[in-house]
């Protein structure tokens, strides 16, 4: 994979853009365009987040911040290609005292073992290619599962999801700025390319979001 390219999904997260963040995206975007409600991203956390969990592609961390995951034994490890988003949400969870790491998603994550959890959220719609391309980002996770670990997330698609003409305006203009890159992205291409690499998927729409959880890693560590 082409790091340039790559660098593309993360450009835009720059300290500003993080601090309005929260407001444009998860407030007016994914509310009014993406027809999806903050609670639902908050209890896909609460459902399935372990005790060691990893985030990949942590944005300002809002969903982790708010799933109300108990302090006392909570460990969080954060993995972006993006140093502005790793600080910005290791300040967030600092009650969490969270262990950073900047990786490539499209190579071998390796942070010193195994963990209980991954969310990939907001990562896959930001990374290039087709999905059959980004499916090796469930590849490169393979150093962190063991065979009970659960992978969840959530990602939005371009292809094959309900969408309003504005919402249409608004994804083509993120594709045009390569921002995103998920115009042939769809839930069946997604299902598809978990369902190559994990025994158990399960994956289901809301508004334009897919959402996903997936257990039994082919290639889990032992």
């Amino acid at each position: 994979m082409d790091v340039g390219a790559y660098r593309n999904g993360v450009k835009a997260y720059t300290p500003f853009f993080l601090h309005c963040y929260d407001l444009l995206v998860i407030g007016i975007f994914t509310r009014y365009f993406w027809k999806c409600e903050g609670q639902r991203y908050i209890d896909i956390y609460r459902r399935h987040a372990g005790r060691r969990h990893a985030d990949i592609g942590v944005g300002t961390g809002y969903f982790l911040d708010h799933a109300g995951l108990d302090e006392r034994r909570q460990q969080i490890a954060l993995i972006d290609l993006n140093p502005n988003c790793l600080r910005h949400t290791v300040q967030r969870l600092q009650r969490y005292v969270p262990d950073c790491h900047v990786r490539n998603a499209f190579e071998p994550i390796a942070i010193g073992g195994t963990v209980d959890s991954i969310c990939i959220g907001g990562l896959i719609h930001c990374a290039p290619g087709t999905m059959r391309d980004k499916g090796r980002i469930f590849d490169a996770i393979a150093p962190l599962c063991a065979p009970g670990t659960t992978l969840f997330g959530y990602t939005l698609l371009g292809k094959d999801a309900p969408m309003s003409w504005y919402a249409k305006a608004l994804m083509g203009f993120m594709n045009w700025l390569k921002v995103v890159d998920n115009r042939e992205d769809s839930l069946d291409a997604l299902h598809a390319e978990l369902s190559q690499r994990f025994s158990q998927v399960e994956v289901w729409l809301v508004g334009c979001n897919a959402f996903f959880t997936a257990k039994n890693h082919k290639d889990a560590t032992r």
